[in-house]
């Protein structure tokens, strides 16, 4: 019995962690808690994007209803990975208004669950998860640690968007 017990024993504890891991893949945002990306987003981003999502006309782009249209163009979900991770910087425009700051990368601030619990926030405050495309599915820490491995700078992240054809 103890043999047994030995030989299961690491094969338990790996389902027990992966089992987890894989159901995030995939999961609908409708269902997931954005609670902890709500409380991240209060603390780094609502100075600059307000809490409202707006952020504030020729100074700081504005989330609400601008952050569904990123990630409805093939290449989107990257393109916003790496904004939060390694910043924006040059000249951009949302809805007409030109923007010429610097996005702060939060990198070194937010380790992954924490910015796909942001871009999750993001995702569906403000009314954004309506315009979202259908079928959206929420952001992971597997698919930010991706991201994170191309240690992108904030001109490169910037070349990302005008190669997705944003302006």
């Amino acid at each position: 019995m103890k043999g047994l017990l030995k030989i299961l024993a690491p094969a338990v504890l790996c389902l027990a962690i992966a089992i987890p891991l894989v159901s995030a893949q995939g999961t609908p945002i409708g269902e997931v808690d954005t609670s902890a990306g709500e409380a991240a987003y209060g603390s780094a981003c609502v100075a600059c994007h307000m809490q409202n999502g707006a952020g504030v006309p020729s100074a700081f782009p504005p989330l609400a209803g601008h952050f569904p249209e990123l990630v409805a163009v093939e290449g989107g979900r990257d393109y916003v990975t790496n904004v939060v991770l390694f910043g924006l910087m040059g000249p951009i425009q949302v809805d007409g208004v030109a923007y010429n700051g610097l996005m702060t990368p939060h990198e070194g601030m937010f380790n992954d669950q924490q910015v796909a619990d942001v871009l999750n926030y993001v995702a569906v405050a403000w009314d954004n998860a309506a315009l979202l495309p259908e079928g959206f599915e929420a952001f992971t820490a597997d698919e930010v640690a991706e991201q994170r491995a191309a240690s992108l700078t904030s001109q490169q992240v910037h070349e990302q968007r005008q190669a997705l054809g944003l302006e």
